[in-house]
């Protein structure tokens, strides 16, 4: 089943997704967070490569058929904790239009012919993606090595669904195969998968609302600068016709045009600028979640015992405590 001791458990969020994505080669790439399931919420992202759907995993008896479309890449998970990024994966190496690097495209092109499952263990094998997994590690100041408490953790599980040759598909690798879900255009596959999506939170949702719905998108920055290109175009078009003695369209309409694509443009440039600060504040999210910070911490408790300022603190926060506890007890009364 793989070394699943050798890979570590890593945060379902799009900046730590978007920077493993880099750091495994592929370029101009990000992943966001989808806070809804309605039409308004897609338009904003396109185009989408793929969704990538966080749940709490319930063993559960699947009848649906098997797709046996052989171009598929479709890995089994053989490294439990290597589900985030097997998911990732899913969508990555079934998109096109996308600059894969060339250890990726390499590799996608070595398991072509494997079968689900050597997939799944080339992936548990593959130095690149364990390194770059691996080096999410969340840094945990106390590790003990057996825990007291008998309750049984939850298991949380990744799925990723995609467009592929004209359907939308659901990969699953806990499964034996993909799932097609339906036929589909570039501009309608998620509202294809969306009800599936829909029906799987709403089997859960009377027990459970940790659910985390993610979009593989190409980077926004990007995107927006393709947008100002083409309305800068548009507004090269009306200045000419502006400059021009015979106007085919009146003044007035030229006039409002250009306010228009001007505003239009000002408001994209104003995205591209909101887009750079969030990728610095998960660069930085990044570095944090890496940092091994017990020292500090240990040095910080070891100072104030020195200076005789730790019992008095500990008190303190005990007395704030029962403060509350008391509060909320008159409250209840």
């Amino acid at each position: 089943m793989g070394d699943n001791e050798g890979w570590c458990t890593i945060e379902s969020d799009p900046g730590v997704f978007t920077e493993l994505i880099d750091k495994i080669g592929v370029k101009d790439i990000q992943v966001e967070e989808i806070y809804s399931l309605d039409s308004s919420e897609y338009d904003r992202l396109k185009p989408v490569l793929g969704l990538i759907f966080l749940f709490k995993w319930e063993k559960d008896d699947d009848n649906r058929q098997i797709s046996d479309n052989q171009d598929l890449f479709f890995a089994n998970q053989v490294i439990q904790n290597a589900c985030a990024t097997q998911a990732i994966l899913s969508v990555l190496l079934n998109a096109e239009g996308i600059e894969l690097g060339e250890e990726l495209s390499n590799f996608k092109q070595f398991v072509g012919d494997f079968p689900p499952m050597m997939k799944g263990e080339a992936i548990g094998n593959s130095d690149l993606i364990k390194t770059t997994h691996n080096s999410f590690t969340v840094q945990d100041p106390f590790i003990f090595s057996k825990s007291k408490s008998k309750k049984p953790q939850d298991a949380f599980h990744f799925i990723s669904f995609i467009p592929f040759q004209g359907k939308v598909y659901e990969l699953d690798g806990l499964k034996e195969g993909p799932y097609c879900l339906g036929d589909c255009t570039p501009e309608n596959w998620l509202e294809v998968a969306t009800p599936f999506i829909q029906k799987r939170i709403e089997k859960y949702s009377q027990g459970e609302i940790r659910f985390n719905l993610m979009a593989v998108i190409k980077n926004r920055q990007t995107t927006l600068k393709e947008k100002i290109s083409e309305l800068e175009k548009k507004k090269e078009i009306i200045e000419k016709k502006l400059s021009t003695i015979e106007l085919p369209n009146s003044k007035d309409e030229l006039d409002q045009l250009l306010m228009d694509i001007n505003e239009n443009i000002q408001d994209y440039n104003n995205d591209i600028l909101m887009e750079q600060e969030k990728f610095r504040n998960w660069k930085d999210e990044n570095i944090r979640r890496k940092h091994n910070f017990t020292p500090f911490i240990l040095n910080l408790v070891k100072a104030l015992a020195e200076k005789e300022q730790l019992q008095p603190l500990i008190q303190k926060t005990k007395d704030q405590i029962n403060q509350r506890q008391q509060q909320q007890q008159q409250q209840k009364k």
